[in-house]
């Protein structure tokens, strides 16, 4: 606080000033004007500062509160993702940054925050799910970034609580035959196996000896591809599995290794003796790659490579598999899942396959491993009733 003397016609005043930080952050200078400077004047001038300060700021803070308010729900989409993107993976940004444009074409553009009702959002969660039939995990996966969203606004001060639009959920709805099917169609047994690897060698050796040995080894394709020789133990017969190959977001370049998708991801994968012959059989191909003449081949130290030495292309691998004469459909990650299910089938227990395979929600191991266990239920019946005399 500092005192300014001030004598005119009226006689001797004094200006008492203090400079306050407001709600905003920003400086706030108030005054008062006494007869007297004394001590006792002093303290009376101070609570006076004070409380004149408190109730501008106040208004400011209505007035911020006012303010905050006026964000539209895109924007809170917006800023809020800005944010949260610095905390994610690149491919993990590009996926969910698909995700948050489709929870903004739930209202219009110039929709205010303030005005999103949990009814609305809810009954916009469900006709995504119940309505056009998108899958759960799908719009889980929508609704659970927009609970993200609203909890920021909340932190922002943009609306009064989360709390209404926390409690959304959905209920699973039965699944249609559809869904079914595309369920069954996520692994393959070991003939449907045998028969799509023997087309798939006809038109890509190199594409079909890389899906073999994720059906060996129930690697991601990220994780297959950003394999380099350094990760193979010959002695151990084992890979470490330490990186996921993470694709260019400018076109026309390869890509980059990456972390993996999660800590689980990190661990050493036992070979069997099919999947060390595929690895000889790369090192020896890569070999002869590298010695052709105007082949283009550069060592780059990877295992799963295309003709330039750089990894194989996932989009590439997908286009091929999608061209295969095979009336079921096959991605690249059904190989991963066929080997979980063979897992499964000769009766590893669901710890060890989530450990081998680098699952940390055991539903998603336990989702296979039950299907796998209706399957083999059935088969006990034929023969049970097989040997019925």
């Amino acid at each position: 606080m500092w005192i300014e003397k001030i004598v005119n016609s009226k006689g001797t005043r004094y200006k008492y000033r203090e400079r306050f930080t407001a709600s905003n952050g920003k400086a706030i200078t108030v005054s008062v004007t006494f007869s007297k400077n004394n001590a006792h004047t002093r303290k009376a001038a101070a609570d006076a500062l004070r409380e004149k300060f408190y109730e501008k700021d106040g208004r400011l803070e209505e007035a911020a509160k006012e303010a905050a308010r006026e964000i539209t729900f895109h924007a809170l989409c917006d800023e809020w993702f800005t944010m949260h993107r610095q905390t994610i993976k690149e491919s993990t940004a590009d996926t969910q940054a698909r995700v948050v444009k489709r929870i903004k074409a739930a209202t219009p553009s110039g929709f205010l925050a303030a005005d999103l009702t949990a009814d609305f959002m809810s009954r916009y969660f469900a006709g995504q799910y119940y309505g056009n039939k998108a899958s759960f995990s799908y719009v889980s996966a929508q609704l659970s970034l927009f609970k993200q969203v609203m909890k920021y606004a909340t932190r922002k001060g943009y609306i009064d609580t989360a709390a209404p639009f926390i409690e959304i959920s959905l209920k699973r709805r039965p699944a249609t035959p559809e869904e079914l099917a595309k369920r069954d169609n996520k692994f393959l047994s070991r003939d449907e196996l045998r028969d799509i690897l023997a087309l798939l060698h006809k038109s890509s050796p190199r594409i079909s000896m890389a899906m073999e040995f994720i059906a060996h080894t129930g690697l991601r394709c990220g994780e297959l591809l950003a394999l380099r020789w350094q990760d193979v133990d010959t002695e151990k017969k084992s890979i470490n599995v330490n990186a996921t190959w993470v694709l260019a977001l400018k076109t026309g370049e390869p890509g980059k290794r990456g972390t993996p998708k999660n800590a689980y991801s990190y661990r050493d994968v036992q070979l069997d003796d099919r999947a060390l012959k595929i690895l000889k059989w790369f090192k020896a191909d890569n070999a002869r790659l590298r010695l052709w003449k105007n082949g283009g081949y550069q060592e780059r130290g990877y295992i799963f490579t295309a003709r330039t030495g750089f990894p194989l292309s996932i989009a590439t691998i997908d286009r091929i598999l999608s061209k295969l004469d095979y009336p079921k459909h096959v991605s690249s990650h059904v190989f991963r899942h066929t080997h979980i299910s063979l897992l499964a089938e000769i009766g590893i227990p669901v710890k060890a396959i989530m450990q081998r395979v680098g699952h940390n929600n055991p539903n998603t191991t336990l989702s296979i491993y039950t299907h796998v266990t209706n399957t083999m239920q059935d088969e006990v019946i034929k023969k049970l009733n097989a040997a019925v005399l």
